[in-house]
Parts: C-alpha cells; sequence; structure tokens
C-alpha cells in the first residue's frame, strides 16, 4: 500500500508534471516539422524550448512569466550574434567572454536571475558549432527563439488554466519531507537508535524543509489570486500551509535532554507509546499529502487517534502511580495532541467546504511574507570585488571558459567539441562542494545512460520501437534533472544518443566517444578550477552565518521572553521572527553540509560548526518548547529565577553576536517589562503551577547552557581567525 501511494505521489507531483509538459513542448516541433519535411527545422526549435525551460522554475507566476519573456529576448540576441560571428574566432572568444562573465554576475539578483545567465551562455555555447550552414543567422536564431515563444505560451497557458496546481504539488511535497522529519524525531524515543546518526539526519532533512516552504510560501503569498480567492480550494491551501507549519513548530518543540529520557524512561511503555505514535503521525501526513496531490479526499484517517492518545495517557499516569514524577513525558503528550488537533483540521478540509479554523487567518498578514528581490543595479556595482563570491565565481568561470574554447581547437576529430563548454557551464558551480557533486553525478549519468543509448542503437533496429523509448528516456530526464541530477543526466544522455541517430550523418559510437570524452575534459576543468582558480571556500563565511543564526536566535527568543513575561506580541512579528529562525538554522546546517564535502585541508573549524549547528537546532527546540507553555496557559507565573535566567541568555546573546564581528546591537530589541514581584517556587500554590514552573525554569536553565556553549565555541573561532591573521602578517614580514 506505501509503495502504490509512493507511486502515485510521483505521478501526481510536480516532477514529473513538468516533465511531461517539458517533453510535450520538445517534441511537438519536430513532428509537426517533420510532417512537413522539416526535421531539422523542428528539432533546432525545440533546442530554444529547451533553454526557456531553464529559467521556467517552480515560483509566482509573475517572476516566471518575466523571466520567460526576458530569456525569449536573449536567446534570439544572443544566438544571432554567435551564429553571425562564428566564423571570427577571436572575436567568437571575446564575445564569449563578456557572455560569461555577465551572466554569472547575474546571480546577484537571485536564483532565477542567476538561471536567466545559464540559458544566456548556453544560448552562446549550443550555437558555437557549423553544423548547418546552409541555414542563415538570422534564420536559426529565429527558429531557436520561436521554439522559446512556443514553450513559454504552453508553459503560462497551462498556468493559466490550473493557477493551484503547483501550490498543491510543492505543498504536498513539503508534508511528505515534513512526515520524514517526524519519522526521524520518533528515533529519539527508540532506546537503541544510535542519537549522533538522528541529530545529522535532522540536520539533512530540516535544509530540505525549509527550501520546500520558502517555494510554498512564495507560491501562496506571491498569488494575488490565491490570496483573494474564496473557494474551497484555495482557502483549504492557504489553512493546511499554515497549519503544516505549526505542525513542524510542534514537532520542533519537543527537544528535550533525551539521553536523560532514555535513562530514565527508555524501556517504559509510555516511550513506545510515544514511538509508536509518531511514527503514526508520520504515516498520517504522508497519506493527506498522497491525497492533496491527487485532488482526492480521504475516507478518513488512518488511526484512531484518540484511543492512541488515550494508550499514552494511560502509560505516563502508571509512572505516575510508580512514584515517578515524568513531567517531561506529559509536554509531549501535549506536544502530540496539539499537532494531532492540527491533522483534524486539516482533515475537516477535505469534508467541509464551509469549515473554517478558529485562528487568524494567514492572508491577513501576507504582506510580510511576500519574497522581494531587490534589482537595483546599484547591487550589482557592491558585488564588482575580489571579496565578492559572485565575483570570484564570474572571473573563474571566465577563465575557465575561455581555456575551454581554446581546447576545442585540439581535441582531434569532434563535431560536438562545444560540448566541453557545455559541461563546464553546467557542472562549474561557485561552491567547491556543489561543483564537486555535479562532476559526480554528471560522469556517473553520462557513462550508463551513454551505454544504455548505445546499446538501443546498435541492438533495436525498428525506428517505431526507438523512437517510443526516445520519448520515454526524455520524458524521465526532464523529470528528474533538477530533483536528482545524476538520474536525470542517465536518462538525457541515452535520450540525446537516440536522437542523434534519426537525423545525424555521424556515427552513433563517435557521438558517444565524443560525449564522454568532452564530459572528461569539462568535467575536470570545473572541478580543478574551484581548488585554484580564485577559490571560495566555506570557511570564509562560517562567522557571517553563525552571527546570522545569533542574531535570528536573539530575536524569536526575545518574542517568547517578552510574551513570557505577559508582554503584548503580535502574530505577525512572532510569524516573521519564526520564518527568520527556521531559515537561518537551515542555512547553518547547509553551510556545515558544504563544509564536509571540502577538502580536508580546507575543513577548518568543521568540527566546532558541527558543534554549534546541533547546539542550535537544540537552543531553536528549547525556545518553541516555551511557546507550547505559553499557548497552553495564555499567560504563566515567573519567578524570581526564571527572570534572572532570562536577563542572563539575552546578555550573552549579545555577547555571542558580536564575537563574530561588530553588530550594531543596539538595533536589537531590548525591553521587556517584568512583574514587578516576581513569586517564588514555594509560592506556587497547585501543582500544576509548580510543574509549569519547573519545566519553564528547565527549559531557561538548558537554553543558558546553549548559550554559553556558543560561548566556547565562539572562542575556539576567534582564537583561530587570530592566528590566520597573525600568520598573513609573518607571511607578509618574510616577503619584505
Amino acid at each position: 500500500m506505501e509503495f502504490k501511494n509512493k507511486l502515485e505521489n510521483f505521478i501526481y507531483g510536480e516532477a514529473l508534471a513538468d516533465g511531461i509538459k517539458t517533453s510535450i513542448a520538445i517534441v511537438i516541433p519536430p513532428i509537426v516539422a517533420g510532417y512537413f519535411g522539416e526535421l531539422y527545422t523542428g528539432v533546432t526549435m525545440s533546442l530554444g524550448a529547451v533553454l526557456a525551460h531553464m529559467t521556467d522554475t517552480p515560483g509566482p507566476f509573475k517572476e516566471r512569466r518575466n523571466f520567460l519573456w526576458l530569456s525569449v529576448l536573449f536567446i534570439f540576441i544572443i544566438s544571432f550574434l554567435t551564429k553571425t560571428i562564428n566564423h571570427l574566432e577571436y572575436v567568437l572568444g571575446l564575445f564569449l567572454i563578456v557572455i560569461v562573465f555577465c551572466s554569472n554576475m547575474l546571480a546577484v539578483w537571485g536564483q532565477r536571475a542567476s538561471a536567466l545567465g545559464m540559458v544566456i551562455m548556453m544560448s552562446m555555447v549550443m550555437n558555437m558549432n557549423d553544423l548547418r550552414d546552409d541555414l542563415s543567422a538570422l534564420q536559426i536564431a529565429s527558429y531557436i527563439t520561436a521554439g522559446a515563444i512556443w514553450y513559454s505560451i504552453f508553459s503560462l497557458a497551462i498556468s493559466t488554466f490550473r493557477p493551484y496546481r503547483m501550490a498543491q504539488q510543492n505543498l504536498a511535497d513539503t508534508m511528505i519531507h515534513v512526515s520524514e522529519y517526524i519519522r526521524i524525531k520518533a528515533s529519539m524515543f527508540d532506546r537503541d537508535s544510535n542519537y549522533d546518526d538522528i541529530i545529522k539526519k535532522l540536520i539533512d532533512e530540516h535544509v530540505i524543509i525549509n527550501e520546500k516552504q520558502s517555494l510554498v510560501r512564495e507560491l501562496v503569498f506571491s498569488n494575488k489570486r490565491l490570496v483573494k480567492d474564496q473557494t474551497p480550494i484555495g482557502r483549504s491551501i492557504v489553512f493546511i500551509y499554515s497549519d503544516l507549519i505549526d505542525i513542524f513548530e510542534n514537532i520542533t518543540a519537543t527537544q528535550y535532554d533525551y539521553k536523560k529520557i532514555r535513562e530514565e524512561y527508555g524501556d517504559t511503555k509510555a516511550m513506545r507509546k510515544i514511538y509508536n505514535m509518531m511514527n503514526k503521525l508520520a504515516h498520517e501526513l504522508k497519506m493527506i499529502a498522497y491525497h492533496i496531490n491527487s485532488n482526492k479526499k480521504p475516507k478518513s484517517p488512518t488511526f484512531d487517534f484518540e484511543v492512541e492518545l488515550k494508550k499514552i495517557d494511560d502509560a505516563i499516569k502508571e509512572l505516575y502511580d510508580e512514584g515517578k514524577k515524568p513531567i517531561v513525558l506529559t509536554k509531549i503528550y501535549i506536544n502530540i495532541k496539539q499537532v494531532i488537533y492540527k491533522i483534524d483540521f486539516i482533515h475537516k478540509f477535505f469534508y467541509d467546504d464551509s469549515f473554517s479554523e478558529k485562528k487568524k487567518n494567514p492572508l491577513d498578514h501576507a504582506q510580510n511574507f511576500q519574497p522581494t528581490v531587490n534589482y537595483s543595479p546599484y547591487k550589482m556595482r557592491d558585488h564588482f570585488n575580489i571579496k565578492s563570491s559572485i565575483f570570484r565565481h564570474a572571473l573563474r568561470a571566465t577563465i575557465v571558459m575561455l581555456a575551454g574554447y581554446a581546447i576545442t581547437f585540439i581535441v582531434p576529430t569532434s563535431y560536438h567539441s562545444y560540448w566541453i563548454l557545455m559541461t563546464t557551464v553546467v557542472i562549474l558551480k561557485p561552491g567547491f562542494s556543489v561543483t564537486k557533486k555535479r562532476n559526480y553525478q554528471r560522469l556517473k549519468g553520462t557513462i550508463s545512460g551513454g551505454i544504455i543509448g548505445l546499446l538501443i542503437v546498435l541492438f533495436i533496429h525498428d525506428q517505431g520501437i526507438r523512437f517510443t523509448l526516445m520519448l520515454f528516456f526524455m520524458l524521465l530526464a526532464y523529470t528528474f534533472i533538477r530533483q536528482r541530477y545524476s538520474v536525470g543526466t542517465f536518462y538525457l544522455t541515452a535520450y540525446v544518443l537516440i536522437a542523434f541517430s534519426f537525423y545525424s550523418k555521424i556515427d552513433t559510437i563517435t557521438i558517444i566517444e565524443e560525449r564522454f570524452m568532452d564530459t572528461i575534459i569539462g568535467g575536470f576543468m570545473a572541478f580543478i578550477s574551484c581548488y585554484l582558480i580564485f577559490p571560495t571556500w566555506e570557511k570564509n563565511n562560517m562567522n557571517e552565518y553563525i552571527q546570522k543564526a545569533l542574531i535570528a536566535d536573539y530575536e524569536f527568543i526575545f518574542l517568547v521572553f517578552k510574551r513570557l513575561a505577559d508582554n503584548e506580541v503580535s502574530t505577525t512579528d512572532y510569524k516573521i521572527a519564526r520564518k527568520d529562525l527556521f531559515i537561518a538554522m537551515a542555512n547553518i546546517n547547509s553551510v556545515f553540509q558544504r563544509v564536509i564535502s571540502e577538502p580536508k585541508d580546507k575543513q577548518k573549524n568543521a568540527d566546532e560548526l558541527n558543534s554549534f549547528t546541533i547546539f542550535n537546532q537544540s537552543f531553536v527546540s528549547y525556545s518553541v518548547g516555551l511557546v507550547k507553555i505559553i499557548k497552553k496557559n495564555n499567560s504563566v507565573i515567573l519567578t524570581s529565577e526564571h527572570i534572572r535566567l532570562i536577563t542572563k541568555i539575552l546578555q550573552l546573546l549579545l555577547q555571542n553576536i558580536n564575537m563574530y564581528g561588530n553588530y550594531k546591537t543596539e538595533n536589537l530589541l531590548k525591553t521587556i517589562i517584568f512583574d514587578e514581584h516576581p513569586v517564588t517556587m514555594e509560592e506556587m500554590t497547585t501543582d500544576d503551577l509548580k510543574n509549569d514552573a519547573e519545566l519553564i525554569k528547565n527549559l531557561l536553565e538548558y537554553l543558558y547552557e546553549i548559550v554559553s556553549d556558543f560561548s566556547k565555541v565562539g572562542q575556539v573561532f576567534v582564537e583561530n581567525n587570530s592566528k590566520d591573521t597573525e600568520s598573513k602578517i609573518e607571511e607578509k614580514k618574510i616577503t619584505v
């Protein structure tokens, strides 16, 4: 049953939908043109569709539309100019320098602008051949542009007729990853599981969830039609996304001293019941994601969660009867209960079109979450210095591409030598770790795909079967190329080789030899350049990312403390701070992933960064744990010990922020109004008040310990940076 749901999730998912859309857009021009005896014209138009597809990544309709038409414009200009000067080798080389540098500098305006830069470079590279010299530059540029226009109209038309589909698909994808996060978190309650492995998996999954949430946030809050929509489907997308964020927050809040919990309750019925319940919650979210993806209504929840909750409650009561005080398990039980309530709300959106959750409409503060990109030209100017990683990458890419261009003149008997440049463009990324990963994936996909493609061409002579296989490989290539690059490259290589067999006069074995050799050359150049030419190592960015994470920690915990002290905090301010907190945490996790992929001698402070990453994960979880207590009680009674700990945590966080570089901490909020008469623990009159006060004290103590650990890690960073500075000074003295 689970395999069936996974398969149907894939069938209804955004990846396959994009693959089908792109494949149809690419294959129609050759079929239509071939009918009139102009197959090569149709293939040339398909090239335009492939190029336009590069900027058509999931996102707000307006952004996609604007960049698609920009890509159409640049595709025509660059294709025409490249074909015009193709025979002027030195002029073409100079043009390549300008195009590569400027295209890579577009990254200062974000990922979509960077994708446009890729389109511009590929438009030039894919026209740097003389395989069809019987057509003029204007004719070829017109055919390619016509294909780009066709793709743009086709893609935008689908989005117009199905305005919610992309949001639905990406919402379901996000929910699947949140369910996986819950499944991993459940392992915390399994005494035999490896704690360190679980933490690593949680960190990796959180990076993915942040990317998915950011995309859905864009799709939801930037879609004016969706914001104003009052239809059941529009409202359900908005509210389900909001509830999913709350579910993730609740699961993140189940962060306690798990080692201690395992020691005390590891083999108890309560722990086993919590473990089973969290796995069932993960399964339920996957089922809901499947129904969102497939536009179906679930018959009913898979499990009777009220019965499951009763089992946990009974197991915890047994521990109380034994004389133990499992307060922490009670709080975890409450968090799980809140998750179930949210899942119940999501189910009601399926069953009742008139159902409205009793909470503030998420779209009431939508304007605060709409992504904004600053396209000011001054932003480009600010990056024209060697300290900018974007500027360094642009220089590196320009040098490598120029070297690749020179190599195309000495590669023996290559009809497609521009493949060297194409491989370099695709593989070469700003960071070493990403380039290394792409290199491995492309080489792996090219070799395996080439073998399959060659076998098909050599042993399957029936044109109909071969054409059907080509379409199948094309579909899978554009389905996986963005999500799983090595798999996408495998199908892409096989599809390209089969396609060449239909209209190319060159022997297929020669083509695969060329493709393999060009991939090796281009991949090697891209890889080695990241190490030798203006290298950018993550160790140089650590301080900046850690400081941003600490600032986000401070701004979030400050609002939590303010609410804890019964000061007014707006829902919008809280949600913005929570969003920034999760983004900063994901960024620091992502930096750590990249650091450990770099050469060993470049992994400076990697152990300390790993420690900070784990501490930060715990800090966020404990902070959200305090939020859950506030939501349960509306207001709490603070003791003098609570206030003392709150003050110390904030003061130490401010010190930590400045440890990583000067920051105007006066811009951060610092005023909290506490009750003039904080009570002592002994003055609490009921067990509930004492239990909550004790739990708050424990969480605050955990937070203070973590902030102290932040300081210890920071001292190592500062000392190592000082040693590096002294070393550089000594080197300069010796040189002088």
